[in-house]
Formats: C-alpha cells, sequence, structure tokens
C-alpha cells in the first residue's frame, strides 16, 4: 500500500528521503532525463499490488522527453514484470535507460529489458529469466526447475515414505504443469518487450536475446555488464558521474532500507510503500507504524 506518512513514524525512511532525494536531483543534472527510482527491499518483490503502487506514483508524471529508471529489485512474478514493462515503454516518447546500481534479478531482468539501454555499475548484475514459483510459506520466489529435478530425485530412490511425504510438504503447492511451456512463455514475453525499443524492427535478434536470458543453467546466476554484452542486450558500463551518485543511492538503500529490513521481526511486518522523489520504494514495515501512518492519512 502506497502509505507517504511512513517517513514521519520509521526514522531510517525519513533519513532515506532526506538524503537520496538530493542525490536523485543530481542525477537528474547529469543524465538531462526525469529519474525514477524503483527500489525494492529484499523481502518485497514484484507483484500485483507493487505494480499498483508504482502505476499510482507513475501517474503523476507528466510530459516525460527522457526517462531514467534506478532499478533495484531481487525479482518476482514475471507476468506482472511484463505489464509493466509494457507500461514504461508507453510512457516516454524519447529515450528510455534502466540503471541497474547494485542488481536487479530474475523477473527485474525481464523489466529492465524494456529499456532502449541498461546501465549498470561495475558490481551490478542481472539474472537469468527462467520460471518462479511463488512459495507462501517462505514468501519468496522459487526456480520451478529446482522444484522438479527435487521431485525426480524424490522418485529415482527407494526413501521411506514418511521422509518423502515431508519433504513434500515442504515444498509449494502449485500445478506444475509443463516446464517447456513456461519456459517458452517467458522466451514470448521477453521477445515482446525487446523488440518493442532495445531490437525495435528486429525480432530475429529480440527473440535469440530472450532465448539466451531463459537458457541459464543456474536461477541465482549473474549476469555481469561482460555477459550481458555477450548475450547481445544493449547495455553499458556507468560514466563516472552516474557511478558516484548510484553508488551513494545504493548504500543509502543498503542502510536505511534493507538493514532495517532484517530488524523488523518476520511475525509483526506488513508490506508497505512510499514515495521517494519523482519515483517510489516497498520495503516492509512494523504493524504498530503501519497502523499509526495510516491513521494519520486517513
Amino acid at each position: 500500500m502506497l502509505l507517504n506518512a511512513i517517513v514521519k513514524h520509521v526514522p531510517v525512511f525519513g533519513k532515506f528521503a532526506e538524503e537520496s532525494v538530493p542525490i536523485l536531483e543530481k542525477l537528474e543534472e547529469v543524465t538531462d532525463s526525469v529519474v525514477v527510482p524503483l527500489l525494492f527491499g529484499v523481502h518485497r518483490f514484484i507483484d500485483e499490488y507493487s505494480v499498483d503502487s508504482i502505476y499510482e506514483v507513475f501517474s503523476e508524471l507528466r510530459c516525460v522527453r527522457s526517462l531514467s529508471i534506478v532499478l533495484a529489485s531481487g525479482g518476482g512474478n514475471v507476468d506482472e514484470a511484463y505489464l509493466l514493462a509494457c507500461y514504461l515503454q508507453k510512457t516516454v516518447d524519447g529515450k528510455l535507460t534502466i540503471y541497474v546500481p547494485r542488481y536487479a534479478k530474475s523477473a527485474a531482468t525481464l523489466l529492465a529489458c524494456c529499456g532502449d539501454e541498461i546501465v549498470m555499475l561495475p558490481i551490478a548484475e542481472l539474472g537469468p529469466i527462467d520460471p518462479v514459483l511463488y512459495d507462501e510459506r517462505s514468501g519468496k520466489y522459487v526456480p520451478l526447475q529446482s522444484i522438479l529435478e527435487l521431485i525426480d530425485m524424490l522418485a529415482s530412490r527407494e526413501m521411506p515414505r514418511d521422509l518423502v511425504r515431508e519433504i513434500l510438504d515442504k515444498l509449494p503447492v502449485i500445478e506444475f504443469g509443463d516446464y517447456k511451456r513456461a519456459v517458452d512463455h517467458n522466451i514470448e514475453l521477453a521477445t515482446k518487450i525487446l523488440e518493442k525499443r532495445m531490437f525495435k524492427g528486429n525480432p530475429e535478434r529480440a527473440k535469440a536475446v530472450a532465448r539466451h536470458l531463459v537458457s541459464y543453467k543456474q536461477h541465482g546466476a549473474a549476469i555481469t555488464v561482460e555477459d550481458a554484452k555477450e548475450v547481445g542486450l544493449k547495455v553499458r558500463l556507468a560514466n563516472e558521474k552516474e557511478s558516484k551518485l548510484l553508488w551513494k543511492l545504493h548504500n543509502l538503500w543498503k542502510t536505511y532500507i534493507v538493514l532495517n529490513e532484517y530488524d523488523v521481526k518476520t511475525d509483526e511486518w506488513t508490506p508497505v510503500e512510499f514515495k521517494l522523489g519523482k519515483g517510489i520504494v516497498l520495503t516492509i514495515t512494523s504493524l504498530q507504524s503501519f497502523e499509526a501512518a495510516l491513521k494519520e492519512q486517513k
């Protein structure tokens, strides 16, 4: 839920906003573009709720000539990422640049592909776009291939039924369907996004790059700037001015948002979003702080 009043009730959120906005404003001067941060905490993913809040923030933008997205995300639902990517591509007539200070993995890589180019720091990484499943028990996305491999292993070995049942009970409750169809689906989504901007007029190249991004052997594989170039993406390293500003922003995000998430008790938190400059931060907070901010905002 987009709850801007939360910055008054969680001191670290207020400090993050206070110290980050000047950096974003300087980045606008350096890039000569409208800069919009999309910063996901480690416990937040691209899903229908986050897309709703992002849309609410973006709907306030007017007459965007050139747009730069600063993206930090571990991934999420690939279909929601596709919807968001399509929307972002339509919000700007000019150049759309995706900046990745540290990481944009899995579904966030699909989102990054919506730009005309991707700009990364030397230690930034993208990730494979292979199929994943949301596990409600852990609140995380799990690679589908890993689950299928585990089930195949259990089926091929003689193991006590109780042990097998115990293992299966810990797996996400899903309909597995056809893994190949899931892979083809992700390739199709990535191809559609890539051929709208990055490889406009070259659908064959868009599909070839999409296949590479989906076909990695390991879901957690790090795709560096050099790897991304080999895959065929239009990507470059951030220049000196961009790098300094992006790294400052990353350190603030890590200090005030990421570390704060680990301090919030697991059974007492709720998702929350608040505006940051022209963009948004998606993180978590305690129920107590959330309820106080909600009361004030109403």
